[in-house]
């Protein structure tokens, strides 16, 4: 038989009604109007269901993709991709370089200023012309090369130092050289000239502009060449006609410079043999005036021949920088595509059939 609803819950006992009453109390109160539908233990067991109707399975390949890792790989791990190098800069470089024989002026300068230093001693110990007198200048100019070669100066402030080092150190050794100061100032300026004309002609070589340089400084030569052609044909043949020949040689093999664009024309190998050339024509011709070959005059010939060699080296690099500061802008300004005429694109003929126009 059964009992009323108040009667039922009167016959519990006290302890059942005390944990329904907890349990009361610790479940969450619900809004009003809310039905027994909306509480989150009936959302909780149907949302189960329907996830698993509307939601496909994972496939856990994806996970080990090499793609989804790349994307969720942080930013400071991805791998920097720098910009790639075209042929076109890479080919303007080797046209047209901006600063060329940067390193090598550094490396002339520290070798230059040693050999100086080494003349000055040289001079202290009597074993040159002016004896002790020239010491103290050549110790000066061996410091200022070895403080150029050592300091961090601009391109174009080495260059200018380089120039003026050589400069002054011509002048002194065109003191010291005698009568003949005259052909020893044709030497000096066609040793240096040339090689630096040559050299830029082969670091330039689509420049047009440095083959008017190579031709300014082919007149520049001309004086010393002529005196070496006079020495050939009016002299007897003696030990100084060996210098003159190799001059002679030097400066024609020069002339390969005005070679087409395709070729360095070997100017950097040129330039160094006719330094030595003219060096081998002052050591030469003073050894031949010499009456007896004495140990002392044979060192003297010799410094004189190294002074001027490391003098000539070091302006013409100077003087090659200088021109390649200063025209490197514009050497630049070249096409680097070929233009072909139009019938020759592509290799075909494309002229018109005979008697008439393109068909079209």
């Amino acid at each position: 038989m059964e009992k009323p609803f108040g009667e039922a819950s009167r016959d519990r006992p006290p302890a059942s009604r005390r944990t329904i009453a907890e349990r009361e109390k610790a479940a969450p109160a619900q809004p009003e109007g809310a039905t027994a539908g909306d509480s989150p233990a009936d959302r909780a067991q149907e949302e189960p269901a329907a996830a698993s109707i509307s939601v496909p399975p994972v496939d856990r390949r994806l996970e080990s993709s090499p793609a989804i890792q790349v994307e969720a790989a942080p930013p400071s791990t991805r791998e920097h991709v720098t910009k790639p190098l075209l042929a076109s800069e890479a080919l303007m470089e080797d046209l047209a370089p901006m600063r060329p024989a940067q390193d090598a002026a550094r490396i002339w300068c520290a070798a230059v200023g040693a050999g100086f230093l080494l003349l000055g001693g040289l001079s202290i110990a009597g074993l040159r012309p002016d004896g002790v007198v020239a010491g103290p200048p050549a110790f000066v100019l061996g410091i200022v090369a070895l403080f150029t070669a050592l300091t961090s100066v601009s391109y174009r402030q080495r260059a200018v130092a380089m120039v003026v080092l050589g400069a002054i150190a011509t002048v002194i050794g065109l003191q010291s050289s005698g009568t003949a100061v005259g052909w020893g100032t044709a030497r000096a300026v066609a040793a240096i000239a040339l090689p630096a004309a040559l050299v830029f002609r082969s670091r330039y070589r689509a420049y047009s502009g440095a083959r008017w340089l190579l031709v300014a400084a082919f007149l520049v030569t001309l004086p010393s060449f002529g005196h070496a052609i006079v020495k050939l044909a009016l002299h007897d043949p003696h030990l100084g006609h060996l210098g003159a020949l190799l001059v002679i040689l030097a400066v024609l093999s020069s002339l390969t410079g005005f070679m087409g664009a395709e070729t360095t024309g070997a100017g950097s190998f040129l330039a160094v043999a006719v330094v030595l050339a003219f060096t081998a024509d002052l050591v030469v011709g003073r050894l031949a005036l010499l009456d007896a070959f004495s140990p002392r005059d044979i060192v003297i010939v010799l410094s004189a021949g190294l002074a001027f060699a490391a003098t000539s080296a070091i302006t013409s690099l100077g003087l090659f920088q200088i021109l390649a500061w200063r025209l490197a802008a514009d050497a630049r300004r070249i096409d680097l595509h070929s233009r072909r005429p139009e019938n020759e694109k592509d290799g075909r003929d494309r002229r018109p059939p005979s008697g008439g126009e393109w068909l079209t």
